[in-house]
Protein backbone atom coordinates (compact mmCIF):
# COMPACT_ATOMS: atom_id res chain seq x y z
CA UNK A 1 0.00 0.00 0.00
CA UNK A 2 1.44 3.27 -1.05
CA UNK A 3 -1.40 5.86 -0.36
CA UNK A 4 -4.34 6.54 1.83
CA UNK A 5 -7.05 9.08 2.56
CA UNK A 6 -8.19 10.01 6.23
CA UNK A 7 -11.42 11.42 6.04
CA UNK A 8 -12.02 13.85 9.83
CA UNK A 9 -9.21 15.68 11.49
CA UNK A 10 -10.16 14.56 15.47
CA UNK A 11 -8.56 12.66 17.63
CA UNK A 12 -8.72 9.49 15.62
CA UNK A 13 -8.04 11.02 12.59
CA UNK A 14 -5.08 12.94 13.45
CA UNK A 15 -3.57 9.80 15.03
CA UNK A 16 -4.60 7.14 12.27
CA UNK A 17 -2.72 9.73 9.47
CA UNK A 18 0.35 9.77 12.33
CA UNK A 19 0.33 6.10 12.26
CA UNK A 20 0.04 5.31 9.02
CA UNK A 21 2.86 8.00 7.94
CA UNK A 22 5.27 6.57 10.04
CA UNK A 23 5.09 3.39 8.19
CA UNK A 24 5.79 4.89 4.82
CA UNK A 25 2.19 5.65 3.59
CA UNK A 26 1.35 8.70 1.89
CA UNK A 27 -1.37 10.36 3.29
CA UNK A 28 -3.75 12.64 2.89
CA UNK A 29 -5.87 13.76 5.57
CA UNK A 30 -9.31 15.76 5.26
CA UNK A 31 -11.37 17.89 7.45
CA UNK A 32 -15.21 19.30 6.47
CA UNK A 33 -14.64 21.93 8.57
CA UNK A 34 -12.00 25.29 7.78
CA UNK A 35 -9.34 24.37 10.17
CA UNK A 36 -8.26 21.80 12.71
CA UNK A 37 -9.81 22.54 15.73
CA UNK A 38 -10.66 21.02 19.20
CA UNK A 39 -13.33 21.86 21.99
CA UNK A 40 -11.49 24.43 24.45
CA UNK A 41 -12.21 22.06 27.09
CA UNK A 42 -10.43 19.13 29.25
CA UNK A 43 -9.62 15.96 28.46
CA UNK A 44 -9.45 12.73 30.40
CA UNK A 45 -6.46 9.94 29.31
CA UNK A 46 -6.53 7.00 31.29
CA UNK A 47 -3.85 4.45 31.38
CA UNK A 48 -5.03 2.58 27.78
CA UNK A 49 -4.62 6.21 25.97
CA UNK A 50 -1.24 7.19 27.23
CA UNK A 51 0.38 3.64 26.38
CA UNK A 52 -0.81 4.10 22.52
CA UNK A 53 0.22 7.94 22.64
CA UNK A 54 3.60 6.54 23.78
CA UNK A 55 3.37 4.17 20.38
CA UNK A 56 2.40 6.90 18.52
CA UNK A 57 5.18 8.43 19.64
CA UNK A 58 3.83 11.80 21.16
CA UNK A 59 3.63 10.48 24.67
CA UNK A 60 6.71 12.50 26.39
CA UNK A 61 5.35 15.61 24.83
CA UNK A 62 1.60 14.74 26.01
CA UNK A 63 2.93 14.52 29.40
CA UNK A 64 4.50 17.99 29.34
CA UNK A 65 1.27 19.39 28.54
CA UNK A 66 -0.98 17.65 30.93
CA UNK A 67 -1.22 16.72 34.81
CA UNK A 68 -0.01 13.32 35.94
CA UNK A 69 -2.22 11.39 38.29
CA UNK A 70 -2.46 7.54 39.54
CA UNK A 71 -5.49 7.95 42.41
CA UNK A 72 -9.27 8.45 41.93
CA UNK A 73 -11.18 9.69 44.66
CA UNK A 74 -14.79 9.75 45.54
CA UNK A 75 -17.16 12.22 47.76
CA UNK A 76 -20.41 12.79 48.68
CA UNK A 77 -22.69 15.45 48.03
CA UNK A 78 -21.56 17.38 51.04
CA UNK A 79 -18.26 17.06 50.36
CA UNK A 80 -17.01 14.67 52.34
CA UNK A 81 -14.24 12.26 51.66
CA UNK A 82 -15.67 8.66 50.42
CA UNK A 83 -13.05 6.33 49.16
CA UNK A 84 -10.12 6.45 47.09
CA UNK A 85 -8.44 4.00 45.05
CA UNK A 86 -5.14 3.45 42.68
CA UNK A 87 -6.12 3.97 38.87
CA UNK A 88 -4.60 1.23 37.02
CA UNK A 89 -1.27 1.42 35.06
CA UNK A 90 -1.34 0.29 31.64
CA UNK A 91 -0.04 -3.34 31.19
CA UNK A 92 3.90 -2.93 30.05
CA UNK A 93 4.48 0.86 30.98
CA UNK A 94 5.13 2.99 34.05
CA UNK A 95 3.33 5.32 33.22
CA UNK A 96 0.97 7.58 35.53
CA UNK A 97 -2.54 5.84 35.63
CA UNK A 98 -4.16 9.19 34.10
CA UNK A 99 -3.74 12.14 33.02
CA UNK A 100 -5.36 15.21 32.18
CA UNK A 101 -5.51 17.95 29.76
CA UNK A 102 -6.40 20.14 27.34
CA UNK A 103 -8.53 18.75 24.08
CA UNK A 104 -6.80 21.80 21.70
CA UNK A 105 -3.12 20.81 23.29
CA UNK A 106 -4.07 17.33 22.62
CA UNK A 107 -5.07 18.20 19.30
CA UNK A 108 -2.05 20.40 18.67
CA UNK A 109 0.44 17.74 19.30
CA UNK A 110 -1.35 15.00 17.01
CA UNK A 111 -1.35 17.47 14.02
CA UNK A 112 2.11 18.61 14.33
CA UNK A 113 2.96 14.80 14.43
CA UNK A 114 1.27 14.32 11.29
CA UNK A 115 2.03 17.02 9.48
CA UNK A 116 6.06 16.32 10.78
CA UNK A 117 6.01 13.02 8.87
CA UNK A 118 4.18 14.24 5.72
CA UNK A 119 0.82 14.02 6.36
CA UNK A 120 -0.94 16.31 3.80
CA UNK A 121 -3.63 18.40 5.63
CA UNK A 122 -6.88 19.49 3.87
CA UNK A 123 -9.74 21.88 5.47
CA UNK A 124 -12.97 22.58 4.02
CA UNK A 125 -12.69 19.47 2.25
CA UNK A 126 -16.20 18.00 2.36
CA UNK A 127 -16.60 14.11 1.24
CA UNK A 128 -19.30 13.27 -0.93
CA UNK A 129 -18.82 9.74 -2.49
CA UNK A 130 -16.73 6.91 -2.63
CA UNK A 131 -16.31 4.52 -5.33
CA UNK A 132 -14.76 0.83 -5.03
CA UNK A 133 -12.31 -1.01 -7.24
CA UNK A 134 -10.67 -3.72 -6.94
CA UNK A 135 -7.82 -3.10 -4.99
CA UNK A 136 -8.72 0.58 -4.30
CA UNK A 137 -11.42 3.39 -3.79
CA UNK A 138 -11.66 6.72 -5.31
CA UNK A 139 -13.33 9.43 -3.36
CA UNK A 140 -15.20 12.38 -4.59
CA UNK A 141 -15.96 16.04 -2.35
CA UNK A 142 -18.02 18.66 -2.77
CA UNK A 143 -15.67 20.95 -5.11
CA UNK A 144 -15.52 18.17 -7.98
CA UNK A 145 -11.87 17.19 -6.85
CA UNK A 146 -11.62 13.20 -6.89
CA UNK A 147 -8.24 11.20 -6.23
CA UNK A 148 -7.59 7.47 -6.15
CA UNK A 149 -6.26 5.69 -3.25
CA UNK A 150 -4.80 2.24 -1.69
CA UNK A 151 -6.86 3.07 1.70
CA UNK A 152 -9.77 5.06 2.79
CA UNK A 153 -9.93 5.09 6.42
CA UNK A 154 -13.53 7.41 7.79
CA UNK A 155 -12.62 8.61 11.35
CA UNK A 156 -15.04 11.61 10.79
CA UNK A 157 -17.05 11.00 14.12
CA UNK A 158 -20.47 9.81 15.35
CA UNK A 159 -22.03 10.65 11.90
CA UNK A 160 -19.61 9.71 9.94
CA UNK A 161 -20.72 10.60 6.09
CA UNK A 162 -17.90 7.65 5.33
CA UNK A 163 -19.73 5.38 7.23
CA UNK A 164 -23.26 6.14 5.74
CA UNK A 165 -21.67 6.03 2.52
CA UNK A 166 -20.12 2.49 2.54
CA UNK A 167 -22.83 1.07 5.46
CA UNK A 168 -26.13 3.30 5.07
CA UNK A 169 -27.98 4.19 8.05
CA UNK A 170 -26.84 3.05 11.55
CA UNK A 171 -28.88 3.24 15.02
CA UNK A 172 -27.53 5.78 16.91
CA UNK A 173 -28.82 5.89 20.72
CA UNK A 174 -30.20 8.74 22.43
CA UNK A 175 -29.10 8.40 26.07
CA UNK A 176 -30.99 10.54 27.82
CA UNK A 177 -28.29 12.55 29.57
CA UNK A 178 -26.11 15.73 28.89
CA UNK A 179 -23.04 17.41 30.29
CA UNK A 180 -21.72 20.79 30.68
CA UNK A 181 -17.91 20.66 30.51
CA UNK A 182 -16.21 23.84 32.24
CA UNK A 183 -12.70 25.08 32.51
CA UNK A 184 -12.05 26.80 35.62
CA UNK A 185 -8.78 27.54 37.92
CA UNK A 186 -7.77 24.24 40.21
CA UNK A 187 -8.09 24.75 44.00
CA UNK A 188 -4.61 23.34 45.21
CA UNK A 189 -6.27 20.72 46.90
CA UNK A 190 -7.63 18.48 44.19
CA UNK A 191 -4.70 16.68 42.93
CA UNK A 192 -6.66 13.76 41.70
CA UNK A 193 -9.52 12.70 39.23
CA UNK A 194 -12.59 12.51 41.57
CA UNK A 195 -16.48 12.73 41.15
CA UNK A 196 -19.13 13.43 43.79
CA UNK A 197 -21.31 11.06 43.70
CA UNK A 198 -25.14 10.37 45.46
CA UNK A 199 -26.40 13.73 44.56
CA UNK A 200 -29.86 12.62 42.85
CA UNK A 201 -29.53 12.54 39.35
CA UNK A 202 -26.38 15.14 38.92
CA UNK A 203 -22.71 13.45 39.21
CA UNK A 204 -20.02 15.99 39.33
CA UNK A 205 -16.59 15.46 38.36
CA UNK A 206 -13.14 17.08 38.19
CA UNK A 207 -9.91 16.01 36.01
CA UNK A 208 -7.00 18.53 36.59
CA UNK A 209 -5.37 19.64 33.41
CA UNK A 210 -2.56 21.44 34.80
CA UNK A 211 -0.72 23.54 37.62
CA UNK A 212 -3.31 26.00 37.66
CA UNK A 213 -5.93 24.35 35.91
CA UNK A 214 -9.21 22.17 35.57
CA UNK A 215 -11.94 21.01 33.85
CA UNK A 216 -15.26 20.10 35.58
CA UNK A 217 -18.21 17.92 34.14
CA UNK A 218 -21.59 18.54 34.98
CA UNK A 219 -23.58 15.27 34.04
CA UNK A 220 -28.31 15.50 34.52
CA UNK A 221 -30.72 13.82 33.00
CA UNK A 222 -32.33 15.78 29.33
CA UNK A 223 -35.09 14.90 27.11
CA UNK A 224 -34.00 14.31 23.34
CA UNK A 225 -35.25 17.71 21.97
CA UNK A 226 -32.39 19.73 24.59
CA UNK A 227 -30.96 22.67 23.70
CA UNK A 228 -28.35 24.51 25.42
CA UNK A 229 -30.05 27.19 27.42
CA UNK A 230 -28.98 30.81 26.90
CA UNK A 231 -27.31 31.37 30.41
CA UNK A 232 -25.07 28.35 30.09
CA UNK A 233 -23.28 30.49 33.15
CA UNK A 234 -26.60 30.64 35.48
CA UNK A 235 -27.33 26.64 34.45
CA UNK A 236 -24.30 25.40 35.49
CA UNK A 237 -24.64 27.61 39.15
CA UNK A 238 -27.89 25.64 39.58
CA UNK A 239 -27.21 22.64 39.02
CA UNK A 240 -24.26 23.34 41.80
CA UNK A 241 -26.26 25.27 44.39
CA UNK A 242 -27.12 21.63 46.11
CA UNK A 243 -23.33 20.18 46.48
CA UNK A 244 -20.84 21.03 49.06
CA UNK A 245 -16.86 20.32 48.38
CA UNK A 246 -15.15 21.30 45.19
CA UNK A 247 -18.40 21.92 43.71
CA UNK A 248 -19.06 24.91 46.02
CA UNK A 249 -15.42 26.11 45.26
CA UNK A 250 -16.28 25.74 41.62
CA UNK A 251 -19.85 27.53 41.87
CA UNK A 252 -18.28 30.46 42.93
CA UNK A 253 -15.88 30.65 40.27
CA UNK A 254 -17.98 30.31 37.42
CA UNK A 255 -19.28 33.12 35.73
CA UNK A 256 -20.00 35.03 32.15
CA UNK A 257 -16.32 34.21 30.89
CA UNK A 258 -16.17 30.73 32.15
CA UNK A 259 -15.67 28.30 28.73
CA UNK A 260 -18.95 26.05 29.18
CA UNK A 261 -19.51 23.68 26.64
CA UNK A 262 -22.93 21.53 26.72
CA UNK A 263 -23.52 18.39 24.82
CA UNK A 264 -26.19 14.86 25.20
CA UNK A 265 -24.75 11.56 25.35
CA UNK A 266 -25.20 9.32 21.98
CA UNK A 267 -23.74 6.24 21.14
CA UNK A 268 -22.83 3.27 18.90
CA UNK A 269 -21.09 -0.06 18.15
CA UNK A 270 -21.20 -0.97 14.63
CA UNK A 271 -21.20 -4.30 13.93
CA UNK A 272 -17.68 -6.12 13.01
CA UNK A 273 -16.25 -6.18 9.81
CA UNK A 274 -15.95 -2.45 9.76
CA UNK A 275 -14.63 -2.42 6.16
CA UNK A 276 -15.66 -2.95 2.88
CA UNK A 277 -13.17 -3.71 0.72
CA UNK A 278 -10.83 -0.73 0.71
CA UNK A 279 -12.89 1.78 2.68
CA UNK A 280 -12.77 1.28 6.68
CA UNK A 281 -14.25 3.28 9.45
CA UNK A 282 -12.15 3.92 12.79
CA UNK A 283 -13.33 5.60 16.32
CA UNK A 284 -16.31 7.23 17.18
CA UNK A 285 -17.56 6.57 13.43
CA UNK A 286 -17.25 2.70 14.68
CA UNK A 287 -18.07 2.72 18.29
CA UNK A 288 -19.20 6.40 19.56
CA UNK A 289 -19.26 6.35 23.60
CA UNK A 290 -19.98 8.48 26.74
CA UNK A 291 -17.80 10.00 28.60
CA UNK A 292 -17.89 7.63 32.04
CA UNK A 293 -14.68 5.47 31.69
CA UNK A 294 -12.60 8.20 30.03
CA UNK A 295 -12.17 5.98 27.39
CA UNK A 296 -13.26 7.40 24.02
CA UNK A 297 -9.77 9.04 22.98
CA UNK A 298 -8.54 5.70 24.27
CA UNK A 299 -10.13 3.68 21.89
CA UNK A 300 -9.95 6.12 18.89
CA UNK A 301 -6.11 5.84 19.53
CA UNK A 302 -5.78 2.22 20.11
CA UNK A 303 -7.64 1.75 16.50
CA UNK A 304 -4.96 3.75 14.87
CA UNK A 305 -1.78 1.58 16.95
CA UNK A 306 -3.99 -1.58 15.74
CA UNK A 307 -4.15 -0.27 12.40
CA UNK A 308 -0.65 0.44 11.89
CA UNK A 309 0.53 -2.68 13.49
CA UNK A 310 -1.77 -4.75 11.45
CA UNK A 311 -0.54 -3.59 8.27
CA UNK A 312 2.83 -3.59 9.57
CA UNK A 313 2.16 -7.23 10.25
CA UNK A 314 -0.04 -8.72 7.50
CA UNK A 315 1.65 -9.13 3.67
CA UNK A 316 -2.04 -8.70 2.59
CA UNK A 317 -3.92 -4.93 3.50
CA UNK A 318 -7.81 -6.94 3.47
CA UNK A 319 -5.69 -9.65 5.83
CA UNK A 320 -4.70 -6.51 7.78
CA UNK A 321 -8.24 -4.68 7.52
CA UNK A 322 -10.30 -7.93 8.86
CA UNK A 323 -8.01 -8.38 11.49
CA UNK A 324 -8.32 -4.81 12.55
CA UNK A 325 -11.92 -5.53 13.80
CA UNK A 326 -11.74 -9.12 15.01
CA UNK A 327 -9.14 -7.17 17.27
CA UNK A 328 -11.05 -3.99 18.47
CA UNK A 329 -14.73 -4.84 18.38
CA UNK A 330 -14.94 -6.40 21.49
CA UNK A 331 -13.20 -4.32 23.73
CA UNK A 332 -14.79 -1.58 21.59
CA UNK A 333 -17.68 -3.35 22.49
CA UNK A 334 -17.14 -3.39 26.12
CA UNK A 335 -16.66 0.46 26.76
CA UNK A 336 -19.80 1.37 24.59
CA UNK A 337 -21.70 -0.96 27.00
CA UNK A 338 -20.36 -0.31 30.05
CA UNK A 339 -19.94 3.13 29.47
CA UNK A 340 -24.36 3.45 28.77
CA UNK A 341 -24.86 1.53 32.04
CA UNK A 342 -22.53 3.61 34.05
CA UNK A 343 -24.83 6.37 32.09
CA UNK A 344 -28.58 5.05 33.26
CA UNK A 345 -27.34 4.46 37.04
CA UNK A 346 -26.65 7.92 37.29
CA UNK A 347 -30.20 8.99 35.54
CA UNK A 348 -31.89 6.51 37.46
CA UNK A 349 -31.03 7.09 40.95
CA UNK A 350 -31.74 4.41 43.26
CA UNK A 351 -31.76 1.41 40.54
CA UNK A 352 -31.29 -2.06 42.44
CA UNK A 353 -27.97 -3.39 42.50
CA UNK A 354 -26.28 -0.40 40.73
CA UNK A 355 -22.40 0.14 41.85
CA UNK A 356 -20.84 2.64 40.21
CA UNK A 357 -17.79 2.85 41.80
CA UNK A 358 -17.04 -0.93 41.67
CA UNK A 359 -17.96 -0.81 37.90
CA UNK A 360 -15.49 1.86 37.03
CA UNK A 361 -12.51 -0.17 39.23
CA UNK A 362 -13.33 -3.12 37.11
CA UNK A 363 -13.05 -1.14 34.09
CA UNK A 364 -10.23 0.70 34.37
CA UNK A 365 -8.41 -2.94 35.36
CA UNK A 366 -9.60 -4.81 32.29
CA UNK A 367 -8.47 -1.88 29.88
CA UNK A 368 -4.99 -1.58 31.69
CA UNK A 369 -4.88 -5.31 29.83
CA UNK A 370 -2.51 -5.92 26.05
CA UNK A 371 -5.24 -4.62 23.20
Amino acid sequence: MTRALVVGAGIGGLATAGALASRGVDVELVEREAEVHALGSGITLIGAALRALERLGVYDECLAHGYAMDDFELFDPQGHHLTRFPLPKAVGTDQPGMVGMMRPELHRILLDRARGLGVTVRTGSALTGIEHHGGAATATFADGAGARYDLVVGADGLRSTVRELVFGAVDIRFLGQGIYRVVLPRPAALTTECQIVGGEETTIGFTPTGPESMYMYVLFPVDADSRPPEDMAAAVRARLAPFGGFAATARAAVDGTTPINYTHFENLILPAPWHRDRVLVLGDAAHATTPHLASGAAMCLEDAVALGEELEAAGDLDDALRKVADRRFERCRYVVETSAQISWWETHPGTPGADHAGLMGEAFTQLAQPF
